[in-house]
């Protein structure tokens, strides 16, 4: 069973008056860490490209627009904004794109900022798909079975593996310069020829794993905090019900997992250990139905995750856990939560794929809208609102150019 602070109850137990932290992307994920902060009376400073990110609205954030998330500009925009704050704020990572420039300039940042990683190296392997595929079969994890294609000629040797096939860049920085798609799902040899040909000129190295067998609702994570000794500070087990788009994307909705706590809280600690993972992190599982197994599928290294206010929701608190942790106070009590908790990432999940079967007495969580903080949630839905009436108004434009340009040649002709 996970347990919970009442919400006055946790506001009660303040942090030290001159503490704070420094949320990197104030997007959804960011917006659950800054949420969960608040309820232990921690104000964010998020820090985003865009004014407009829902994290950056929330009451218990102050904004900070930067010109990127990455790379050496990264550093200075924290180092500058670490000169107005007159204590040593913990920072938390919220954005993919950051954790190579954070983890590689460490030294630099770790006296102005508190905050874990694993080693360098070990934060490289986590972060590429094909070393991470790699070095997990050499610690004899359980992977789906995959190949590396770093040439076209390594593309035959697919033939002899089981369809469909999962294809993913090695390098994600390419999906999110939009430079290649994040998942390709290929059904025959004839496509994961040509599919992995083009995405070899977009991003280079591919691992290409078979479909693991299971259905949408079997794919679980486990969300952590390592402090110091690499001891597990907490930790959480939660399941997909439903990704956008299905089975191959991002969380749409999600519940907790204690049916399979048992299994995959110990394959992670040992997973971790391994590795000597510290910092916050997760890694994703799935049910192989046909092997009767958990796979893994996935680790997150170096940042929040997606999903990570399910924890908070359903009682494990990992960021305000990891803040008290890193400032040597206890973690706070907590009393039983309330069961069949879930969590959606968006109200427009519900025109893109529908929603799962959910338990008659469950008690729904919009990502973005709080009675108590409802802000990001009304400029997210309002600028979705505007988007999309701008991209009607466009098509309408563009048919009644083009009946006007077929009018004028027909009456020419």
């Amino acid at each position: 069973t996970y347990y919970s602070l009442d919400l006055a109850e946790e506001r009660s137990l303040q942090m030290p008056k001159d503490m704070s932290a420094v949320v990197i992307k104030g997007n959804l994920n960011g917006l659950g860490v800054v949420r969960s902060l608040g309820r232990g009376g921690v104000t964010s400073h998020v820090v985003d490209t865009s004014l407009l990110a829902p994290a950056m609205w929330s009451r218990h954030a102050k904004p900070c627009v930067a010109p990127v998330l990455h790379g050496r500009k990264l550093l200075d925009v924290l180092l500058a904004l670490r000169g107005s704050i007159n204590h040593q704020p913990m920072l938390f990572n919220c954005d993919e794109m950051s954790v190579l420039a954070i983890s590689e300039h460490r030294s630099q940042l770790e006296g102005a900022f508190r905050f874990r990683l694993p080693e360098h190296e070990t934060v490289v392997t986590l972060q590429d798909k094909a070393k991470f595929h790699e070095f997990a079969r050499a610690l004899g994890l359980s992977v789906p079975n995959g190949r590396l294609v770093r040439r076209a000629s390594d593309i035959d040797d697919l033939r002899t593996f089981r369809y469909p096939l999962v294809a993913k860049p090695a390098d994600k920085r390419f999906v999110h310069r939009g430079n290649a798609p994040g998942v390709m799902v290929f059904a025959s040899f004839g496509e994961a020829s040509a599919g992995c040909a083009r995405m070899l000129g977009q991003a280079g190295d591919i691992l290409v794993q078979e479909w693991v067998e299971g259905a949408n609702d079997q794919i679980y994570f486990c969300l952590f905090y390592r402090g110091r000794g690499a001891a597990t500070v907490s930790m959480f087990t939660g399941r997909k019900l439903l990704s956008s788009p299905p089975n191959i994307g991002m969380t749409a909705y999600c519940a907790a997992a204690p049916e399979a706590r048992e299994a995959l809280e110990p394959m992670t600690e040992a997973f971790c250990d391994a590795v000597g993972y510290e910092g916050m992190g997760s890694v994703e599982y799935k049910w192989d139905s046909g092997a009767r197994r958990f796979v893994i599928i996935e680790p997150t290294v170096g940042r929040t995750d997606w999903q990570e206010e399910i924890a908070t929701l359903c009682g494990a608190n990992i960021p305000l856990d990891a803040y008290r942790h890193e400032l040597e106070l206890p973690l706070l009590a907590r009393a039983p939560a309330a069961r069949n908790v879930i969590w959606r990432s968006s109200c427009l999940e519900l025109l893109k794929v529908g929603a799962p079967k959910l338990p008659a007495a469950a008690k729904l969580h919009d990502g973005y809208w709080r009675r108590d903080d409802p802000m990001p949630a009304i400029v997210q839905y309002s600028l979705g609102a505007a988007a999309s009436a701008l991209r009607q108004s466009r098509r309408t434009f563009k048919l009644l150019w083009d009946r006007r340009r077929k009018d004028e040649a027909f009456s020419k002709g």
